[in-house]
């Protein structure tokens, strides 16, 4: 079950090939892209618009790429670190929040999360909510700067972790924290809509450091190598890998087995979460649904129908996935609903 997001990143990554007449109207609309986000580039790099700086020590965790790449654990535990000694809140956009970005919405407090339903304030948002120590705030807001002034006026935030934000040249970044996944990369190197990136490879030169994202690549060495002859940046990696599987409706971790199941998610990256399930599970169907979406009553009932079509009464998700979908299933019975939680540890590459 292919959607129109899916076709488009098996083209950026190299898993199909456009047809001719497709493949040239892509290059005509990168090539104005390009253009667009070049002059952009060029009216704050000759001073003509000019990035605003806020009385805080600002941080940019994001990427150069579409979704899926890995930030929000990477957000989560750096903003976890930073809170031990000094006062940390993270912005996020809010994208696919129910909730109007226009103006920003505190999503967490230094003391409890304001919302329990994810489809509300955005499926990333709420991650973070979830992830981060007592003491980290969750802003969102299209607008940045007011994020931020928030942050620092309301809860005296002294460093603001932007989740995401490399693109978003309004607002001054005391560092930039590059995050790439060591098998994707850029994929066939283009830029929107054409490939993946959303700025040129050479933007990278505003970055401060790289943190490649391990996700189970074999050839991670030549990820680093690559890296290490591409860029003059410092290096880190984060390894990411499954840590569980749990009922979403019990909490209880599920026992590792051959069992079949129905893997399913709307995540940037669909297929490394499906390799992720096949370590544990034998996937009969697999459905990757638009980045972000918002399920439905109706998405339940054809994900059950399709169940009992093939006598399977398991279904595995994500994390990101679960806070849009727990209100949802909570009345279902006879299916079991399983999350995959994954762990990552960030460490230095010599």
């Amino acid at each position: 079950m292919k959607n129109i997001k899916t076709n488009f990143q098996d083209i950026h990554y190299l898993r199909q090939k456009p047809n001719f007449a497709l493949n040239s109207v892509l290059k005509i609309a990168e090539f104005f892209y390009k253009n667009v986000i070049n002059f952009k580039n060029f009216l704050y790099e000759k001073n003509i618009l000019n990035e605003k700086k806020v009385s805080a020590y600002v941080i940019c965790v994001g990427n150069l790429t579409t979704g899926g790449v890995g930030k929000t654990p990477i957000v989560a535990n750096l903003a976890n670190e930073i809170s031990k000694n000094k006062k940390v809140a993270i912005v996020s956009r809010g994208y696919g929040a129910k909730l109007s970005n226009k103006i920003p919405n505190i999503i967490k407090d230094n003391k409890e999360i304001k919302f329990q339903d994810g489809s509300l304030c955005g499926d990333e948002p709420y991650q973070l909510a979830k992830k981060v120590n007592k003491n980290v705030v969750v802003i969102t807001s299209g607008d940045r700067i007011k994020a931020c002034e928030l942050a620092i006026i309301k809860f005296g935030a002294e460093v603001i972790v932007l989740d995401d934000g490399f693109s978003n040249r309004k607002i001054k970044k005391d560092k930039i924290i590059l995050v790439i996944d060591s098998k994707m990369r850029f994929g066939n190197n283009h830029l929107l809509p054409l490939g993946p990136l959303r700025e040129p490879i050479e933007e990278i030169k505003r970055a401060n450091e790289i943190i490649l994202v391990n996700k189970g690549d074999e050839n991670f060495s030549d990820a680093v190598n690559w890296a290490k002859n591409s860029f003059n940046l410092p290096l880190k990696q984060c390894i990411m890998a499954p840590k569980r599987i749990y009922n979403m409706q019990t909490g209880a971790t599920v026992k590792k087995n051959v069992e079949k199941v129905i893997s399913f998610c709307a995540i940037g990256q669909p297929v490394q979460f499906f390799d992720f399930v096949e370590r544990y599970y034998r996937q009969e169907l697999k459905i990757a649904f638009d980045d972000h979406h918002k399920y439905t009553h109706d998405d339940i009932k054809d994900l059950l129908k399709k169940a009992d079509e093939l006598n399977i009464s398991v279904f595995v998700t994500t994390q990101k996935d679960e806070t849009k979908l727990k209100s949802l299933i909570e009345n279902i019975s006879g299916y079991s609903f399983c999350t995959l939680e994954l762990e990552n540890i960030i460490e230095e590459i010599n």
